[in-house]
């Protein structure tokens, strides 16, 4: 049985459903995600086999493109919330089973407001989504993978030993692995040595950077660590954004930003994910800016930001 369902619509992003379903059973494992193009069988009753997936798996992924939203019918009329959508059903039905349901930006789509959705539809506003950039396609998948693992256990090769004999194979390769360990690692790596400290970054940053398309603007960042928790702001051309998965594992701090962009009046809106990856050093973080999406594409930016005393 599946362990993710994935709901698209099939002339808005099917593309993109194939190939992240693709990706995902290469990660997660074989048939581990339900499509109904591929998954439900000539005459099966269309609601019982939905049903009967949502209560199997563990999360529910729906695929949101450019025309998910406004795609109409044969009549003219918006298909989204029509008795007769699929998509419509299966995301409602999602919503009201108490699964995890996490929506995926693709094309350059952006999240419907809930005063654009169905009744039935308008929780899907308040979830965090998810943007699969072509850009940054397979490091926004790799994210989206390692988030997903924390839901589903690593699926393996079942093996024809007895427990007996795995259990004190793996006993063995413990105890060799330590005795490797102790004897190649550094001194400071072995048992009883301190754990390496995660850098203090709370507090502002400003940095001068200057973009590919020749402006320049003093950026800045301001930071805040609760707990193991990392929460703030950061500028990109002067607007003030939130930072979003941030992360600070030793020196190395990483997050991203979310912006929208047009080249003119009668263009639509596109959406415009900033990478930052820092190295955090004494009073200094040395970052690598990567800017994907929107119509525009970009060379990485390195940049310098410096404390800014309380």
């Amino acid at each position: 049985m599946a362990s993710l369902f994935l709901s698209y619509r099939r002339d808005d992003s099917a593309g993109f459903a194939g190939r992240l379903s693709d990706a995902l059973e290469s990660e997660i494992g074989v048939d581990s995600v339900f499509r109904d193009v591929d998954d439900i069988r000539p005459g099966q009753d269309f609601m019982e086999a939905i049903e009967t997936q949502l209560q199997a798996v563990v999360a529910v992924l729906v695929m949101i493109g450019p025309h998910w939203l406004d795609a109409t019918g044969a009549d003219g009329e918006r298909r989204l919330g029509a008795p007769d959508d699929f998509v419509s059903l299966e995301v409602e039905a999602a919503l009201a089973s108490g699964k995890p349901v996490i929506p995926l930006l693709v094309g350059g789509a952006t999240m419907p407001a809930a005063t654009d959705l169905p009744l039935s539809l308008a929780g899907l506003a308040r979830l965090q989504a998810v943007t699969l950039s072509d850009v940054n396609w397979r490091g926004d998948v790799e994210r989206l993978v390692a988030s997903l693992r924390e839901l589903i256990p690593v699926k393996g090769k079942r093996s024809s030993r007895p427990v007996w004999q795995i259990l004190a194979g793996v006993a063995i390769l413990a105890i060799l692995g330590v005795f490797a360990a102790l004897r190649f690692l550094p001194q400071s790596t072995a048992p009883g040595a301190p754990a390496k400290a995660v850098a203090d970054i709370s507090g502002r940053w400003e940095a001068r950077v200057k973009y590919d398309w020749g402006d320049e603007y003093s950026e800045r960042f301001e930071f805040k660590q609760l707990g193991n928790a990392l929460h703030g702001t950061a500028t990109y051309q002067q607007g003030t954004l939130a930072i979003e998965q941030a992360k600070l594992e030793g020196e190395w701090l990483s997050f991203i930003t979310r912006s929208q962009e047009m080249l003119g009046s009668d263009d639509p809106w596109k959406e415009v994910t900033q990478r930052y990856t820092g190295q955090v050093m004494p009073n200094s973080i040395h970052f690598t800016l990567e800017i994907g999406g929107g119509y525009s594409v970009h060379p990485p930016i390195e940049f310098v930001a410096h404390r800014v005393a309380k």
